[in-house]
């Protein structure tokens, strides 16, 4: 592992020499997003401390963005790999005002003026973000750090709409220019131009200007606003704009931050205060590892990797140990800042040392050039990233359901999933965002529960061992055999929702990179909630993008698993997906398509010639003629019966044109459905009927014409004629049906097998 790490850690500083190489990415990816994200950092410290004052929040500003950059550092030596980025949000960020809040409820709490006692408030929000820390670090070593993947969307987008309306309250204030730490408001404090300089930054940071690309869009808007500013400053109208920022003096971090607890070990307050310390560190250890777990994945679709999510947990616990012990704000990975950084040309975990040295460069030396920047401009960018929490499901889910009300009609899926989220989101929001977690983690646990948690993927077979009931020629039949590995049947069983979609999610997406069409089979599923039909979604957005065909079986119009599915995909990602009745049809329609790349040209749509048949293969032609002479030509309309169940079974068939079906009537079993069935499908060239005539027993099901078919019959006086005077063409045609029923009984034997397979 040593000489692994040394030989990788020798090839990247190789790269710098390399045009597009690692080093030179990563140098490029850590240095940008170190530039662009001090305010962003420092912003969500403003929040974090801003129960505590105007000079405090100064002090917040300092540690969110040195936290973030410390959190970066710790995660890659604790074995994070990747392009990866930490640092808090407005989730986290938000936690902490709620517990200086509590903790100032406690005179003992205050100093002797009267205003809060800073030390301890830090010393004891430190003590519970390394104690949260321990906790992912347990989380992560228990595999528990999975159990994030089972919280369903609605409640993860519950917490983001509800995080997104705090920060927006908590910004309003700088939105019209209010002084931090104001305790009154007074209406001739408002600065009405720090709303045009606020919504100047919103602008921007949600419509850059085309000419600036390059520039990540809340640096973009951070600058412009800000020139905004200085610009009207020069004018009469200076005493209408909002104050700048007060940037506080550069600190490097304290490693004394914990020292008051000690103070107060004796004297009861830790145990007076367990509770709420309790709750607080609940809520960091599960928002921190759902954050990063999510990330994780997002991260993986951006660098086309699969990364291990519990160690990534693990590294971010071991963050937030560092973190409670300087007292900075609490972090977990970040796919925005990652997502600058990967843009800007990261691509190992180097790039997490960059952004971290580099972010305590900018704040050792930079710091002092925020007073350039108006509180307006941070808070109209922070009004931008609120807007951003609200995710593209909600939006599109509003859209949808207002669609729906209008029409007199809504979808019960979709409105309880909607419904769970407003829930979420409205605790969030009026009580507490710990409560609004707890709340979450219930609805999951319910919802687990209620579910079915069986795997997902019964089987996965191929098209070159599981062949439709189309019964085609021995050419058509080899193409097959020889290229059926570019069709994939994947068998869904159970119950399909969030515990157990995102193995389905895996198996379909790792498919899409190997097989050209894949037909999903929902015969066998059960149950189909919210959260399963997006990961289901999602896993067809992954097949659209490889540029594959997806094929989906089982699920009739009218059924309610297909309802749901229809419902959650507001993204209309199943536009150029095809829906079928059985997962024969679909595969049916697969081999067609298979078959029509791989055949130089397209037969010319004429009937066949009876030496081109099954039946007729290998003849020489005076056989030919004299069984052409012994048969007859008929031609039946598309959905005509050419017999019936319980017919004689007086003649075998031939068809040279159009498909022919074989069909098990509709029965009065309730337990099948009452729907007829089809049981085979034959090409043309293709034998069907002869073990009718051989056994001269009733047929056994419905022979229908699938398209206007021509067909040459060969009953059974012309059959006992064969058999009186051409004894040798009798053993010909008894030995072609015969290879054409080892073939079918193979192909029953390769299916069988591949079900013995999946148990």
């Amino acid at each position: 592992m040593i000489r692994n790490a040394l030989g990788a850690h020798r090839r990247w500083w190789a790269s710098l020499l390399q045009s597009g190489g690692a080093a030179r990415g990563d140098l490029a990816g850590g240095l940008t997003a170190a530039l662009v994200l001090p305010t962003i950092e420092g912003g969500y410290g403003l929040i974090a401390f801003s129960p505590l004052g105007s000079e405090q929040a100064q002090l917040g500003f300092l540690l969110g963005a040195s936290g973030a950059a410390i959190a970066s550092i710790v995660t890659l030596l604790a074995g994070g790999r990747g392009p990866q980025l930490s640092g808090t949000s407005a989730a986290l960020a938000l936690l902490l005002p709620a517990l200086f809040v509590g903790l100032l409820a406690d005179p003992r709490f205050l100093a002797a003026d009267g205003r809060p006692a800073v030390p301890l408030l830090l010393a004891f929000a430190g003590l519970g973000i390394a104690l949260a820390g321990l906790l992912q670090i347990g989380v992560a070593w228990s595999k528990l750090g999975r159990l994030a993947r089972y919280v369903p969307y609605p409640v993860h987008a519950g917490y983001m709409n509800g995080s997104a309306v705090l920060i927006t309250g908590a910004m309003a204030p700088h939105l019209v220019g209010l002084p931090i730490g104001l305790s009154r408001f007074d209406p001739s404090d408002v600065h009405p131009l720090a709303l045009v300089v606020a919504l100047t930054a919103l602008w921007i940071a949600l419509r850059p200007p085309a000419w600036t690309r390059r520039i990540p869009p809340y640096l973009t808007a951070l600058i412009a606003a800000s020139t905004l500013h200085h610009l009207i400053s020069l004018t009469p109208l200076a005493d209408a704009l909002g104050p700048p920022f007060a940037a506080p003096a550069f600190e490097w971090p304290r490693l004394d931050v914990l020292a008051p607890v000690a103070l107060h070990l004796g004297d009861g307050l830790l145990r007076d205060m367990a509770w709420p310390l309790l709750v607080f560190v609940v809520s960091i250890t599960i928002m921190s590892s759902l954050q990063t777990a999510l990330t994780t994945s997002t991260v993986d679709e951006f660098i086309h990797e699969r990364r291990d999510d519990e160690r990534e947990i693990l590294a971010e616990g071991m963050a937030n140990v560092a973190v409670g012990i300087i007292g900075a704000v609490p972090g977990a990975g970040s796919s925005t800042r990652s997502k600058i950084a990967i843009d800007a040309g990261a691509k190992t975990g180097m790039s997490r040392l960059i952004f971290g040295i580099g972010m305590l460069l900018a704040l050792a030396y930079g710091l002092q050039f925020m007073i350039l920047v108006p509180m307006a401009a941070i808070a109209g960018v922070f009004l931008a990233i609120a807007l951003s929490l609200v995710d593209a499901w909600t939006r599109r889910a509003t859209t949808v359901l207002g669609q729906q009300l209008r029409e007199g009609r809504v979808a019960g899926s979709l409105a309880q999933s909607y419904g769970v989220m407003l829930l979420v989101a409205g605790v969030t929001v009026v009580v507490s965002l710990p409560m609004a977690i707890a709340l979450g983690t219930l609805i999951a646990m319910v919802m687990f529960i209620r579910s079915n948690s069986k795997p997902p993927v019964r089987r996965v077979v191929h098209a070159d061992r599981r062949s439709s009931r189309k019964i085609r020629s021995a050419a058509e039949a080899e193409l097959l055999r020889q290229h059926g590995r570019r069709i994939a049947v994947v068998e869904l069983d159970g119950a399909l929702f969030f515990g157990t979609a995102d193995a389905a999610d895996e198996e379909i997406e790792k498919l899409a990179h190997a097989s050209d069409q894949i037909v999903i089979d929902f015969e066998r599923v059960s149950e189909i909630d919210a959260s399963g039909a997006r990961v289901l979604l999602q896993a067809a957005d992954a097949v659209h993008r490889a540029g594959k065909h997806l094929l989906l079986a089982g699920l009739p119009p009218y059924d309610a698993r297909a309802r749901i599915i229809r419902d959650m995909d507001v993204h209309n990602r199943l536009a150029d997906a095809q829906f079928f009745s059985d997962a024969d049809r679909a595969l049916e329609h697969a081999e067609d398509r298979l078959l029509a790349t791989l055949l130089p040209t397209a037969p010319e749509d004429k009937p066949l010639r009876l030496d081109e048949t099954l039946l007729g293969a290998g003849l020489d032609a005076d056989a030919i003629a004299v069984l052409e002479s012994m048969m007859t030509e008929r031609r039946v309309p598309e959905g005509q019966a050419i017999f019936r169940r319980g017919d004689p079974g007086d003649a075998m068939y031939v068809s040279v044109h159009g498909q022919v079906g074989i069909w098990l009537p509709a029965s009065r079993d309730a337990a099948d459905g009452g729907r007829a069935r089809r049981m085979v499908s034959y090409a043309p060239g293709v034998v069907f009927g002869e073990i009718g005539l051989l056994q001269g027993q009733a047929r056994s099901a419905d022979a229908i014409a699938e398209d206007d078919v021509v067909l040459l019959e060969l009953a059974r006086p012309q059959y006992e004629r064969i058999a009186a005077e051409h004894p040798a063409l009798l053993a010909k045609l008894l030995l072609n049906v015969g290879l054409l029923l080892s073939s079918r009984v193979r192909a029953l034997t390769n299916e069988l097998e591949a079900a013995q397979a999946a148990r």
